[in-house]
């Protein structure tokens, strides 16, 4: 019998299975992965906690009434069926028993949310499906969505089958428990009206006007905010012969979190503290800066909070004060992640955890000693996986701004050994996935042979002007591209300090980037000469296509920011900014892989490229957004970006015929080739 993947981990006692979870590879033998490289196949297949971004909420963590299980959503992509495993899993907070597998189904809920004053427009980011644990602890609540509709699902740690509640018409966004356990009040947005009005209107004619978004959709988006219903709804009752586990026991929670106050400052202990009427004063200097998440003690004569530090505010730290005392500890401190952090029943906090080369897992952590204690790891198999040094280095650019990246090596590298040197951007925080949209593989890039340069870009240099608003800010960042400079000279003197390590040959270096990320490759390309081949997820800035594409909307906010007017086509401005002005003098090869959602922002840069006889090749990914979702597509943009760095860097054959005849005429064709 196939288990699921959580199961697979820790022996979890599940339900029956869904057809993506039954894909899953067979339980884990640490046997047949002893000493293997990581591939992009084990990156495609992770199991994710929560959603893969380091933002604090992003595990979706959320601990029962009694304080004795973390309950959590758990995906995995499985590209053969190109789907996703979904679980709702249930892990014991004191560390003994099995995980249990409460639920499982549904397909990836993406996120749709108004940009500006309409909508609903889609990102490709996936929505955070936190649990919700019913007042008696027996159930949990979540969002699931189901043949196109998301409904109100309610599943049950007792091991009964989960129920998908009706609430009528429209995508549910939120559910909220009754005070009894018995029922569930269930808000779900109402677009019928808005979309048949809109049909109405099409008609005699779409009138062009701030709803539309071209670069997305030839229809107009909806006028935002959206109407929405709420209803309740009474749970069935259980059987007769169905065992009940008994109403959870009022729990001892050790510690209590003191929130902040939106739109307060958040850098100060002791303001945290007042904010909650708890007047304690923390002179030390730990109880200032980037403070996160922090907590009293039940008895109110001791805190614990979490600070961001280091150089470059790349590190995690988790400290203890008892109060009359000048004392403030630090108890714990990582280059990785710690987030999502909650009390549980005692004295232990329950977090998920990431390192560079271990993927996010659970653990228990004690403010008072630091002791950590790993709860879950669903993903048991990295332990025995072979990796590389990972080496962080810090620098600061020519406006004296601290960065700094993640340097992986191959696993076998030797001693005075030189790899090409792929730039992977534009945050390196926590398990060394796939860079910022997840596209280029870092692990398994290393393990293919290259040295990978993780750079986490730079604050923005409108950041560091106090008082202004963000309009300001982000013109400041565009006047003279100053913001693309202070990044391209973080990336060169982070370039540099690799090459004095003696561990790159810096005559063969690639470039990726997704994003913002992307804008940064291009503005390098353009104005250096470092790297041989390029990788990258989006196209392009310039004078007309970008302010076209994103409507008049977003045109005026972007114009509002310092972007150069449509009419402002002055050539001295888009010099180092434009790709199609310097079309022939890109000489890189560049392969994009892009989304459906975006492409034709790239149309008129790949013609300039290709009238120029550039090397350029690309692919199109169909019903994808920013972020590309789909497995199947991931996996295949993971191996295309391995396989065109390995041709144009290290003269290795892709496997693909296609791409392999392609590439081939592309490098001996010096004639017009658009």
């Amino acid at each position: 019998m196939i288990i699921s993947l959580a199961a697979m981990a820790l022996g979890a006692t599940v339900p029956a299975l869904t057809s993506a979870c039954a894909a899953t590879t067979a339980p884990y033998d640490a046997s047949t992965t002893l000493n293997k490289d990581v591939s992009a196949e084990d990156i495609a297949g992770l199991r994710d906690i929560g959603v893969s971004d380091y933002g604090e909420t992003a595990p979706g963590l959320s601990v029962s009434p009694d304080g004795r299980w973390v309950a959590l959503q758990l995906k995995r992509a499985v590209p053969s069926i190109n789907s996703y495993c979904l679980e709702i899993v249930a892990v014991p907070t004191e560390g003994s028993g099995p995980v249990r597998v409460i639920d499982q189904g549904g397909t990836l809920l993406l996120s749709a949310e108004p940009r500006f004053e309409y909508g609903p427009v889609y990102t490709g980011i996936p929505v955070v499906v936190r649990p919700l644990w019913s007042p008696d602890g027996s159930a949990i609540a979540y969002l699931k969505r189901v043949n196109g509709q998301t409904r109100a699902c309610v599943a049950y740690l007792d091991g009964r089958a989960s129920t998908l509640l009706d609430h009528g018409s429209g995508d549910a966004v939120r559910v909220a428990w009754g005070p009894d356990s018995r029922a569930l009040a269930v808000t779900a947005v109402q677009l019928a009206q808005l979309e048949h009005e809109r049909d109405i209107e099409a008609l005699s004619g779409y009138h062009l006007d701030d709803r539309f978004i071209p670069s997305s959709s030839n229809r107009p988006y909806l006028k935002a905010p959206f109407p929405t219903v709420t209803r309740n709804i009474d749970l069935p009752s259980p059987s007769a012969t169905t065992h009940r586990l008994a109403p959870a026991t009022p729990a001892f929670f050790g510690w209590v979190e003191m929130t902040g106050d939106a739109g307060k400052p958040q850098d100060s202990v002791t303001e945290r503290l007042a904010q909650n009427g708890v007047m304690a004063r923390c002179r030390a200097e730990a109880c200032s800066g980037r403070i996160g998440k922090l907590w009293k003690s039940s008895d109110g004569k001791e805190f614990s909070f979490l600070r961001r530090e280091g150089t470059a505010s790349d590190q995690y730290a988790l400290y203890h004060w008892r109060r009359g005392s000048g004392e403030v500890v630090r108890r714990y401190l990582t280059k990785g992640l710690l987030l999502d952090c909650q009390p549980t029943a005692g004295t232990d906090l329950v977090c998920a955890h990431e390192e560079a080369t271990r993927p996010r897992h659970i653990v228990s952590l004690d403010p008072r000693t630091g002791r950590m204690l790993n709860l879950y790891d669903p993903n048991p198999e990295f332990a025995v996986k072979a990796f590389g040094t990972v080496e962080r280095l810090y620098w600061k650019n020519d406006r004296d701004i601290p960065a700094f990246a993640d340097l992986v090596l191959p696993p076998n590298h030797h001693a005075g050994e030189r790899h090409p040197l792929i730039i992977v951007s534009y945050s390196s925080r926590g398990f060394l996935r796939g860079g910022t949209g997840d596209e280029y593989p870092i692990l398994a890039l290393a393990a293919h042979g290259y040295a990978v340069m993780s750079f986490d870009m730079p604050p923005d240099i409108g950041s560091f002007a106090k008082g202004v608003s963000a309009p300001e800010r982000s013109a400041i960042n565009r006047k003279n591209w100053a913001n693309r400079r202070s990044v391209e000279s973080s990336l060169e003197r982070g370039i540099k300090l690799i090459e004095e390590k003696g561990v790159i040959n810096p005559s063969k270096m690639g470039i990726t980037g997704f994003s913002d990320g992307s804008s940064s490759l291009w503005f390098a390309l353009i104005n250096s000469k470092l790297f041989q081949a390029a990788a990258v997820s989006h196209c392009c800035e310039e004078p007309v296509g970008s302010m076209a594409l994103v409507g008049s909307r977003t045109a005026r906010y972007f114009e509002e920011g310092g972007y150069p007017g449509i009419l402002q086509d002055d050539p001295a401005v888009w010099a180092p900014m434009s790709v199609m002005r310097n079309a022939h003098r890109i000489d890189v090869p560049v392969l994009l892989n892009l989304s459906s959602d975006e492409y034709l922002w790239s149309l008129e840069t790949i013609r300039a490229l290709r009238f120029h006889h550039q090397l350029v090749d690309a692919y199109v990914f169909p019903d994808e957004y920013h972020v590309k979702q789909q497995p199947a597509h991931r996996l295949a943009i993971y191996r295309r970006n391995i396989a065109w760095f390995d041709y144009w860097l290290r003269d290795i054959l892709p496997p693909q015929r296609d791409e392999r005849s392609r590439w081939q005429e592309m490098r001996g064709d010096a004639g017009p080739s658009g």
